[in-house]
């Protein structure tokens, strides 16, 4: 990862030459304190006719342009239609083994190609059924879980010119055999079916009582669904809380609200409580162990339980290599559509999941000018930040490059390879520890010197 790290800083950097004047200046006013600078809203007095006129003029980053990964071109030939394949069938896949990618069911994919072999196993996938497989290589190796990726839009190109192409996340898989050779990677997989459990209570429903039975929408609703499961657990060995635990619709309800300081500006956080498990998995800052380990999971119910606890702990970003503070959990937001952290590509063909935050500490830009170039974020430049510790590349920082009414004014997109998500309950234990061990050597440092004045008083 510190070589396409690398790389990608390189390319980065060639690019930035490309920057007129008047885009290095605004670049440059932008990136100066930035963890002081307020949003020129907060400022605004509506008592004052010019302050409203250019209260008016101020207009939010459209959400729906970093979905379109428009930087990879506008003149892609589009594919219509979705490709899904039986369930529990043995097929033979081509596969594209990315470091540190995990790809899930429902995420899109971005991607720029350079690898003949590669170019050419995608033109032999356009010709069969648009379909590939995506694994991740783990410690070098590669793992036996992937999910299948559906191109729905592409141009093809020389390893020159590069191979552009954006794919669906569609099904999981498990490798049985892998086959390597002729500098292509195949795989004979196996289709894993999604299961899809019953209601808890659906042997012990009594059908008088359905009429009664509701998807609560409100808290009436679910008082009253409530009372329902509490008469019908009567007839069962264990309390209703204890089923609940297992109701799929009451996870993503919880879900759903812990996840309020995102839906209230992402309108489209999936419903159904198996689309939404995997929606959340794709937008956590998840270590890749813990994405693989919710992607092996072919039930919905756990994704959830396991996601339920996550969200409900306060947690802190910390940088992977040297522990160092960059960022709170309370500070992700989103700017797509799809969420918080997508999956972007760059000019090299790196790939990095990014999430998004509005605050950021500990990091240290780049001397080189903020670049518009391939901007993930049309209408913003980006310089590239590195951890104030250790320098390790953590992401970028992005700042509003000629609209001076586009809000967000500025805000970080980081790499989610090089950030871990930490309880902070660790970290006050390990204050804790710290400051009762300073405390202790303080302690003994009086205790010390009580006993020299002791001596002192007793040699006088």
């Amino acid at each position: 990862m510190n070589e396409e790290a690398n790389a990608a800083n390189e390319n980065d950097a060639e690019s930035t030459s490309s920057n007129d004047a008047n885009d290095s200046e605004t670049a440059a006013e932008n990136i100066v304190s930035i963890g002081d600078r307020t949003d020129p809203i907060d400022n605004l007095t509506p008592n004052y006719a010019g302050q409203l006129s250019s209260t008016s003029r101020i207009h939010e980053f459209d959400l729906n342009l970093p979905a379109s990964h428009s930087y990879l071109g506008t003149n892609l030939e589009e594919l219509r239609g979705r490709i899904f394949l039986d369930e529990g069938i043995y097929i033979n896949l081509p596969l594209v083994v990315k470091p540190s990618i995990v790809l899930f069911p429902g995420q899109t994919l971005p991607m720029a190609v350079y690898q003949t072999y590669v170019i050419n196993m995608l033109n032999d996938c356009l010709q069969y059924n648009r379909t590939f497989g995506v694994v991740c290589a783990q410690d070098d190796k590669t793992v036996s879980i992937g999910t299948t990726a559906d191109i729905y839009e592409y141009l093809s190109g020389t390893s020159r010119e590069g191979f552009r192409l954006k794919a669906k996340g569609r099904q999981r898989f498990r490798i049985l055999k892998l086959m390597e050779g002729y500098n292509k990677i195949s795989a004979n997989v196996k289709i894993l079916p999604e299961i899809n459990l019953p209601h808890p209570f659906s042997d012990q429903r009594l059908a008088c009582l359905d009429c009664y039975r509701v998807k609560p929408t409100n808290e009436q609703e679910l008082v009253k669904q409530n009372k329902l499961e509490m008469l019908e657990s009567v007839v069962t060995q264990w309390p209703s809380w204890v089923y609940r635990q297992y109701d799929p619709n009451r996870l993503s309800r919880k879900i759903r609200e812990q996840l309020q300081f995102i839906e209230t500006k992402v309108r489209c956080i999936p419903t159904d409580p198996v689309d939404l498990s995997y929606w959340v998995a794709q937008n956590l800052p998840l270590s890749d162990s813990d994405r693989l380990m919710l992607l092996k999971y072919d039930c919905a119910i756990s994704r959830l339980q396991w996601e339920l606890n996550y969200l409900i702990e306060d947690r802190i970003l910390v940088c992977i290599r040297c522990d160092r503070q960059i960022g709170k959990q309370s500070n992700i937001f989103p700017m797509s559509k799809e969420g918080p952290q997508n999956t972007f590509c760059n000019s090299a063909g790196f790939l990095h999941d990014t999430v998004t935050l509005r605050q950021a500490e500990n990091l240290e830009l780049n001397s080189n000018l903020a670049s518009t170039h391939y901007s993930w974020f049309p209408g913003y430049a980006w310089t590239i930040a590195s951890c104030e510790g250790c320098k390790i590349h953590m992401g970028w920082l992005f700042t509003r490059a000629q609209d001076k009414h586009l809000r967000p004014s500025s805000f970080w997109g980081l790499t989610r390879s090089n950030l871990r998500s930490k309880k902070l309950s660790e970290e006050n234990k390990q204050l804790s520890i710290s400051g009762h061990e300073n405390n202790q050597t303080d302690l003994d440092d009086e205790e010390n010197e009580d006993s020299n004045d002791e001596d002192n008083f007793s040699i006088n």
